[in-house]
């Protein structure tokens, strides 16, 4: 006996043993028996499931992949809509009102800015200042960012074209007169007057002279910058009115004036003055960082920007009426499509530099 109780927890551990591995046995025996029980079927992947089984498996992919709502419930000031079971809705408290960020409906915190806008990339709608930030130092505010194509106002690499921030500052003429004078013989010589005004400039330009002309028909003239050589009276035709003194006959003639640059003519009338004017157009870039006033510019002429030098910009359409604004083409670089932008005139600049020198190109 006193054996029996020294080896006791031995005795225990052998019959616990002999136990579990009988348990192990009749667990092995009753799985063998499992493929009595069930009848194994083969199904190819070409199995019939019926002329609606392709639609039925949409439809149930579709029911998974829709988004669940829920009604809100009813409460005092606020009206019932759907919100999403799976995801959370961005709540904003203004004035005591709760508005939904992602709702197209709600009012606008910060306006213009769209909520969900101002939103998905992270903006603390709260800040009143928020508008006239430039949070990723691109010289575009969150304001501009949005209204100019909704760009991202956390990137630097992603703002409004560079022309946003460019604005007419003034239109400057020149005016070039051209003036019939005597001659009414085809085979003789028309006495023809040039007579030009430029505009103010500091420092101030050459002034034109002026300058008479005794030209045949067929013959070249012009030599005014901008006008030299070109233009040549190619037709004449002798015409008289009844003149108010005496009822007298009175000179109309006209002569006919090729203009080489356009490749159009036009009609000279007997003492009646002919203004051809030269418009150009002083541009304010407002860029920060970069401000500057570029121009005079006539059309034809072109300029880059100061910030990108890789792109050129020509001047292709200036009326001379300011309110008009002008046209320019982005033309570069090498392989992009050319793109025309009308630039009107902005608010007037505070101080910025002068402009570029006359007759000086960017390009």
């Amino acid at each position: 006996m006193e054996s029996l109780i020294r080896n006791y927890d031995r005795i225990l551990a052998i019959v616990m043993g002999i136990v579990f591995l009988g348990l192990g046995v009749l667990v092995v025996k009753k799985s063998l028996g499992l493929s009595e029980e069930f009848i194994r079927r083969e199904i190819s992947g070409t199995a019939d499931y019926g002329l609606n089984g392709q639609d039925s498996a949409k439809a149930a992919s579709a029911h998974l992949g829709k988004e669940l709502k829920w009604q809100t419930p009813t409460m005092p000031g606020i009206p019932q809509k759907p919100i999403p079971l799976t995801r959370s809705v961005p709540i904003w408290v203004k004035g005591g009102v709760e508005i939904d960020l992602l709702d197209p409906s709600s009012p606008k915190i910060r306006p213009p800015l769209d909520n969900d806008w101002a939103f998905r990339h992270r903006l603390d709608v709260g800040r009143t200042d928020l508008l006239g930030l430039d949070e990723d130092g691109d010289g575009f505010t969150t304001e501009e960012e949005f209204e100019s194509g909704k760009t991202d106002p956390n990137d630097p690499k992603s703002h409004p074209d560079d022309t946003n921030k460019l604005s007419l500052l003034e239109i400057k003429e020149d005016s070039y007169v051209l003036i019939y004078r005597t001659g009414d013989n085809p085979e003789g010589e028309f006495g023809i007057r040039e007579e030009a005004t430029r505009y103010e400039a500091n420092p101030p330009r050459v002034p034109p002279k002026r300058k008479s002309h005794f030209l045949k028909l067929n013959t070249k003239f012009g030599t005014h910058p901008g006008h030299k050589d070109r233009y040549m009276i190619s037709g004449f035709e002798k015409k008289t009115v009844t003149g108010t003194l005496g009822g007298l006959p009175k000179a109309a003639h006209k002569l006919t004036v090729a203009d080489a640059v356009t490749g159009e003519s036009f009609v000279l009338e007997y003492r009646d003055p002919r203004a051809i004017k030269t418009y150009f157009a002083v541009f304010h870039y407002a860029l920060s960082g970069n401000e500057a006033k570029l121009g005079p510019l006539k059309v034809g002429d072109t300029f880059t920007l100061p910030n990108d030098t890789a792109i050129t910009y020509e001047l292709i359409e200036l009326t001379g009426i300011a309110s008009k604004g002008v046209k320019i083409r982005k033309k570069s670089p090498d392989g992009a499509t050319p793109k025309d932008i009308t630039i009107l005139p902005g608010d007037p600049p505070k101080a910025i530099p002068e402009a570029i020198p006359e007759g000086q190109k960017n390009a």
